[in-house]
């Protein structure tokens, strides 16, 4: 639950929508410090988004924050210290030319962070295995190098912790029985040492073999289960071609 962002939505509403939340204990969510919000935020309260965010209530333990390309030491800190949980999008960010984020920072300061994409607004192919390793290339522009397997812990334990599900995520007892597997027996695995990372290094667009969700097989082999491929995606071409050009 949550707005867009101090560059669009007034104090009011980030005050109404926390309440809204409140009440039946969902989680909040917004985002922060892209170029827009920076500038936006600077140019209508002469502030910061982080400082803003911080007088409304709204760097807490329940609140999940998006972006964060542009932030300082001191802001990154400020996070930690009230333990907010964020997310990086590179697949978004990169294109629009809002910079990166220094996830590795927040790792190392101790902030929790997910990795996510944005949808088509964004021309996002919304594939996390591909941004996963987007993320794991730039990341060194703005600090660290950052190892496949600390990538997609991003993607898998660090984006349920911002969900606040803590049965998601990983392969444990008691955990929701999802998981992905992938075919890592082909040419563009031959010689890799460590299959895991081959899944960002060597054919980071390859599609999963099988899919299990809350212990449902989902996908086999590639396909769906449920609903054929072509049959969705012409559901979707109808739908938008019934919207219009605009669409």
């Amino acid at each position: 639950m949550g707005p867009a962002g101090v560059h669009s939505d007034a104090p009011e509403t980030f005050a109404l929508l926390g309440e809204v939340a409140a009440k039946p204990g969902l989680r909040r969510r917004t985002q922060a410090n892209e170029q827009v919000d920076v500038e936006v935020a600077l140019a209508r309260y002469g502030r910061r988004p982080l400082e803003l965010l911080d007088e409304w209530g709204w760097l807490a333990p329940d609140v999940t924050l998006a972006h964060l390309c542009d932030v300082t030491p001191a802001e990154i800190a400020r996070l930690a210290a009230a333990g907010v949980s964020v997310t990086h999008a590179p697949g978004c960010d990169l294109p629009m030319g809002w910079g990166v984020a220094p996830t590795a920072a927040f790792t190392d300061a101790g902030v929790a962070v997910g990795l996510g994409t944005s949808g088509g607004g964004s021309k996002d192919a919304g594939h996390l295995l591909a941004d996963a390793r987007l993320a794991m290339q730039v990341a060194p522009l703005v600090g660290r190098p950052v190892a496949a397997r600390e990538a997609l812990t991003w993607a898998t334990t660090g984006s349920a912790d911002g969900l606040g599900r803590p049965e998601l995520g990983h392969l444990t007892a008691e955990s929701a029985a999802d998981l992905v597997c992938w075919d890592v027996t082909g040419v563009a695995d031959a010689g890799v040492a460590d299959p895991l990372a081959g899944l960002l290094w060597a054919a980071p667009g390859r599609r999963a073999k099988h899919v299990v969700v809350g212990g449902e097989v989902v996908v086999r082999d590639g396909e769906l289960v449920r609903r054929g491929e072509r049959e969705v995606a012409e559901a979707l071409r109808a739908l938008l071609r019934a919207r219009g050009p605009a669409a």
